[in-house]
């Protein structure tokens, strides 16, 4: 799946604005898009052994009916799946994309993801269904290597952006990383940030307006980084988020993690993570 926008869909009220946030998004690139449906591995076993206290008669009855309900239940979820694939394909054919590729996939997350291999864009809905890969929100962009976009519950077509920046080196990387990004090109950017130097902050603004960014920035003062970028977002009518996400190591995930999880839990933005 390499260099493809990778859609995924569980059903759930996110579904369409994630077949759309997907559809610009490939568009944007120009590259493939494909569709993910995941039914997650239960950690619960269907059967456990019961035999002393049913008995052993009673026991293996009680497990070949446990086993039969499993089996169907199993098969009318992927039945399920293969309706959610298709009412999402015919969505994104609509929207100028024939060609998605439908993806159900069984098993767990990790490992789900890891066969993924270099995406170039993964866009996930920010409320989930009880068993689908949008209930493990914060699990997915952990384990993600590349751009993970968060969708809206509605779709509004991104014009203006905010880009939460906090100095770090990490956060020059993704600086860079904007001014050659295809996707955001040509898009009014607000550079952001809180609690931090003025200083940097302008010589970060002169970057993106070397690339040729529109950018005006904006330094906050606030006892949280989380309510002062959701603020600013609601009142300058910000369609995209940008930040980066959680760190490699222990002490940056630390640090990097609480503020990305209220922003998940938080921000009524479509939000990029970048890692």
């Amino acid at each position: 799946m390499n260099n493809t926008v990778i859609a995924c869909v569980d059903g759930s009220s996110s579904t369409r604005s994630v077949c759309e946030y997907a559809a610009w998004a490939a568009g944007r690139l120009g590259i493939p898009l494909a569709l993910l449906h995941v039914l997650e591995k239960s950690e619960q076993a269907a059967v456990s052994d019961m035999s002393g206290t049913l008995g052993v008669n009673s026991w293996e009855q009680l497990t070949e009916e446990l086993v039969r309900i499993e089996g169907e239940r199993s098969r009318l979820l992927m039945a399920q799946g293969k309706i959610i694939l298709g009412n999402c394909a015919a969505l994104l054919a609509q929207a100028g994309h024939p060609a998605a590729l439908q993806l159900q996939k069984h098993g767990a997350l990790d490992e789900i993801l890891a066969e993924m291999g270099e995406s170039r864009l993964m866009v996930l809905g920010r409320r989930g269904t009880q068993s689908s890969v949008g209930s493990q929100l914060e699990n997915v962009i952990r384990l993600q290597k590349k751009p993970v976009l968060i969708a809206s519950e509605q779709y509004s077509l991104p014009s203006r952006i905010m880009f939460a920046w906090d100095g770090s080196d990490a956060s020059w990387e993704n600086l860079e990383r904007l001014t050659v990004s295809s996707l955001l090109r040509d898009l009014p950017c607000h550079l952001v940030m809180v609690n931090g130097n003025a200083s940097a902050l302008d010589d970060a603004k002169t970057v993106l307006q070397k690339a040729g960014i529109a950018t005006q920035a904006r330094l906050l003062n606030d006892d949280s980084v989380t309510r002062a970028l959701c603020r600013y977002a609601d009142q300058n009518k910000i369609d995209l988020t940008v930040m980066g996400a959680y760190g490699h190591s222990r002490l940056r995930r630390f640090f990097i993690g609480s503020h990305t999880a209220a922003m998940l839990s938080e921000s009524r933005q479509p939000l990029l993570m970048l890692r």
